[in-house]
Order: structure tokens, then sequence, then C-alpha cells
């Protein structure tokens, strides 16, 4: 019989899964020094993993670590990142009323910083305490006011085991991604970013000629198309679009936000001694 055991991977496969992260971190962090950057005062891994994946032109990405080029995308407009803002604080209310209306206590987080990346808001069992220490069912929600979506956040999000609600709002779209269903992704993912961090370490990296070429700092490339002296105009929308989007996403977001809540109360009310042998599981890898 199906059950909601898909939340979390078998104890087992949490350690390799584990045990493979914690290889590609320790090695992309040697990378970071031998580009001249002590990542452990300066840059997080998180970053370190999104300039790595990010790019397909391995050359680009020492461009990339060696010019210290952290700084997101500024041609947008802030209209973005206010609309996100004002998405999650919305849902989350949703979220916390559903909760305390079913009787559940949980402690709910926001901008929570871990090595694969920054979530949205963290939705955990239990007080604060239990909630940081990790020994808590927990489920992770990243949400999206546009229409865009960056797969590669995805993709590094699923390599930890917790439920991932992922909330579209302009779209409409709310579903939940159950790492342990998408093993063979996690694994092919962990591997090949690994292999390509060798590549990078050994000096033996290829360079792909692409998109990225309009904006690669190195000079001596035979493929580098970089414009000197361009401005950077600010990315918007004309005044047909904006105001669809604008519409769209107040249409959208009290669906998308109880919809949300009512997963993360699903996810939360099933609790079984395999969760549990699973978190301990991952609570002893990370004190090694």
């Amino acid at each position: 019989m199906e059950t909601n055991m898909d939340a979390f991977v078998q104890p087992e496969r949490v350690k390799t899964i584990f045990e493979q992260q914690e290889k590609l971190v320790k090695k992309i962090e040697t990378l970071a020094d031998c580009c001249g950057w002590p990542h452990k005062h300066c840059m997080p891994n998180a970053t370190l993993l999104k300039i790595i994946s990010k790019y397909s032109c391995e050359s680009r990405i020492i461009q990339a670590l060696a010019n210290k080029e952290l700084n997101e995308n500024t041609r947008f407009d802030s209209y973005y990142r206010q609309k996100s803002e004002f998405a999650t604080i919305k849902i989350l209310d949703r979220v916390k009323t559903t909760l305390s209306a079913t009787g559940l206590k949980a402690t709910v987080l926001t901008e929570v910083r871990t090595d694969v990346g920054r979530y949205d808001a963290v939705v955990a069992l239990g007080d604060l305490s239990e909630a940081l220490a990790g020994n808590t069912r927990r489920v992770r929600i990243e949400i999206k006011a546009s229409s865009g979506l960056d797969f590669e956040q995805i993709g590094r999000y699923l390599w930890e085991p917790s439920p991932l609600i992922l909330a579209r709002v302009v779209t409409g779209h709310v579903a939940k991604l159950s790492p342990a269903d998408l093993q063979s992704y996690v694994t092919f993912s962990l591997e090949e970013l690994t292999a390509k961090v060798d590549r990078l370490l050994s000096q033996k990296f290829y360079a792909v000629p692409g998109m990225d070429c309009t904006d690669c700092l190195d000079s001596k490339c035979i493929y580098n198309r970089k414009r000197v002296g361009r401005r950077n105009k600010i990315i918007t929308l004309p005044d047909t679009e904006f105001a669809d989007d604008l519409s769209s996403f107040f249409k959208n977001l009290s669906y998308v936000a109880e919809r949300t809540a009512i997963m993360v109360v699903e996810e939360l009310s099933f609790t079984s001694n395999r969760d549990l042998e699973c978190l301990s599981v991952q609570r002893e890898q990370g004190r090694r």
C-alpha cells in the first residue's frame, strides 16, 4: 500500500547521499582555495555549488571563481523581489493559520541557510530548539512569485531528503517533490558535479562556447565575445504584460497559499519509526 514514506529515503540511502554530498563539498572548498578565495570566511558552499553547477563551460567557472563573481544579476527591477517577499508572507500566514486550526505544534523558519542553498521557508514539528537541532520531521517550501523557475537551484535542493513543496504563484501550481522518488537523479547529479570539480582541480577542463561567452572575463579565450563598455539596462515589463502579471499573481495567491498549507499539514501529520531512523542517520553523519 502507498504511504507518505516517499518523503524520506531509506536510512542506508540517506547515509550514502550524505557521504557523496560531503565529498563534493570538501572538493569545492579545495577548489575555492586553489582559486585564491578563502571560502570559510567569504564564500558560502551554496554559492560555490551554484557557480560550478550553472555553467557548461568549465573555463567560465574558473574565471567566475578567480574574479569573485558573487553578485546576482542586477538588471531586473526590485518588483520581482518585492512580489516574492509579499507572496512568502501571505503563504506562510495561511500555513500558520492551518497549523493552529489542526493543533499541530510546529516551528516556521524563513531564509534557512544550508550547504545546499537558502530555503524560503522550513516548517518543522516541535519547538524552535528541536527545529534548529534537525531532530524532527520537517518540510521545505520554495516560493516562486514570477513565471521563471531555476532548475539548477531545485536540482540542488533535491539532495536533502525532506519533502520539498514548490509553489508557483503566477501559474497557480503547487507540487511536492519527494527525493525518495528521484534517487537516480540525485545520484547522477552528485556524481557528475563531482566529476566536473575533479576536472577543474586537475586543470583538465573543457571550454565550451555558448551564451555565457558574452560576459566572460577570460580575454584570452578564443570563444570570448564580451562587449567592452556595454551597459546593462534594467529589464522590466511593458504595460500590458505588467497588468497581466499582477492580475495572475493576485488571482492565484489565495489558492496557492491554501494548497501549500494543506500539503505542509499532510506531511507533518505523518510520523513513523522509519522516519525517525532516517533522521537519526542524518544527525549521526553530521557529527562526523
